[in-house]
């Protein structure tokens, strides 16, 4: 486990982990997209658990994002923090409660059909605050740990 704290692979000063995080987050609208299409090829079930798995790993690495240049970051920096912080969070708020309603509108056989659209419009929101977190957390990465 001592490697994940060693110099990472991108050619930063960043830890190992820090790179793996960057590059989940790079690869995460494709991962969203590739889920989407699931759903669009009426492949449901695949398509739930793939939202609620990406969900999951999404906290773990908006955490530990925020977290590792909290603690390795500048003071100068610390207000793109808190608007990192402010995206990060109303990402996962957002992703929840759609993820949540969809549970409750498929119980009430409402998805796929009657909610669709809405859910939709919903996930579209969801991606793009997901677009501007993934954006802002690069920037940030970029920030701290470029020489």
């Amino acid at each position: 486990m001592e490697y994940l704290f060693d110099i990472g692979f991108l050619g930063t000063h960043a830890p190992y982990y820090m790179d793996i995080i960057i590059v989940y987050l790079f690869s995460l609208p494709i991962l969203m997209t590739f889920s989407i299409l699931l759903a669009s090829h009426k492949k449901y079930t695949l398509h739930r658990f793939t939202q609620s798995i990406l969900f999951l790993l999404t906290i773990f690495v908006l955490f530990s994002l925020n977290y590792g240049i909290y603690i390795f970051g500048e003071k100068k920096i610390f207000y793109l923090l808190i608007i990192e912080i402010f995206f990060s969070i109303l990402l996962l708020i957002m992703w929840l409660s759609v993820l949540l309603f969809a549970v409750e509108d498929r119980r009430r056989r409402g998805l796929p059909g009657l909610y669709t659209q809405s859910h939709k419009k919903s996930g579209k929101r969801v991606f793009t605050i997901m677009l501007m977190t993934v954006f802002s957390s690069i920037y940030l990465y970029r920030m701290v740990y470029s020489a």
